[in-house]
């Protein structure tokens, strides 16, 4: 069956395709010529989110190790012996961290969080790409992520176990049935008939 357009048809569908073109020109031309509109206000890629707070320089020297700032972090050994940082992700101010108690799987700890299952208090302080300050009371601990070369990947992991091949019932490889299992098989489906 081939499809045949009238000669009336294919004229009209032509003229709505032509008045359609000046139509969508003519609106273009019009919003072109119509002004710049305003300008919105967006922030440049990667800078502060407007409504942000600003940082506070103090804390990113303490954090980053500047000496002669308000407080020197204090190394606590006891605490930093007991966890390891695993993963960090930061956005702008905010952020969050993978951290293992005592060689437990890795549980997330948001910025300012208490860390649960560790005692005297600490909570994660800040978050940097490549470390964290955890503080309690006046006492500060950093963890710094491992190099590269010391991380884990992919390719580490263990693949899990692969299950194993359901056992088949003798006679039952594929190839042939015997017993009531064949009969049932051979058997022919009839359908119900309604009188």
């Amino acid at each position: 069956m081939k499809w045949r357009l009238s000669p009336r048809l294919a004229t009209g569908l032509a003229a709505a395709l032509v008045w359609a073109l000046a139509a969508g020109s003519a609106l273009f031309w019009a919003l072109r010529a119509g002004g710049g509109g305003t300008l919105v206000d967006a922030p440049a890629a990667g800078g502060p989110l407007p409504g942000a707070a600003a940082p506070d320089a103090r804390a990113v020297g303490r954090v980053l190790g500047v000496p002669g700032s308000a407080t020197a972090a204090a190394p606590a050994s006891d605490i930093t012996s007991r966890l390891t940082l695993r993963g960090i992700v930061t956005q702008g101010s905010h952020g969050a961290a993978l951290i293992a108690v005592d060689g437990k799987p890795p549980r997330p700890v948001r910025a300012g969080a208490a860390l649960e299952g560790v005692e005297g208090g600490w909570t994660l302080q800040s978050v940097t790409p490549s470390a964290v300050v955890l503080a309690a009371g006046d006492e500060q601990a950093r963890l710094e992520m491992p190099p590269l070369s010391a991380r884990s990947s992919a390719s580490d992991a263990a693949a899990p176990a692969r299950p194993a091949p359901a056992m088949m019932p003798p006679g039952l490889g594929g190839h042939a049935l015997s017993g009531p299992a064949a009969a049932a098989v051979r058997a022919p489906v009839r359908a119900p008939v309604n009188p």
